[in-house]
């Protein structure tokens, strides 16, 4: 019987940063859209922080996943994102 061999991932330590940071902010994103449900004045909160979180995962996909092409996508939606708040 054939073992799986499991590949290590070496990342740098800023890399580990963001995908922690993103982890949080999907949580946080999580807890404000439920609160927000309840009281409108936290979509703001919600909105920021999904506009903060497509910038993470902009970053992310360029650094640590080395998929170049969704970064533009994700780096587009969260100026929308930022933009739609001011408007």
């Amino acid at each position: 019987m054939k073992t799986k061999k499991r590949m290590v991932i070496d990342l740098k330590e800023t890399y580990q940063i963001t995908l922690l940071f993103q982890i949080a902010l999907i949580v946080f994103i999580i807890s404000f859209g439920i609160l927000s449900i309840f009281n409108k004045d936290l979509f703001i909160i919600c909105e920021v922080l999904i506009s903060v979180m497509m910038f993470v995962l902009a970053f992310n996909n360029q650094k640590v996943y080395k998929r170049k092409y969704m970064t533009y996508v994700y780096m587009l939606f969260g100026i929308l994102l930022l933009v739609s708040l001011f408007i």
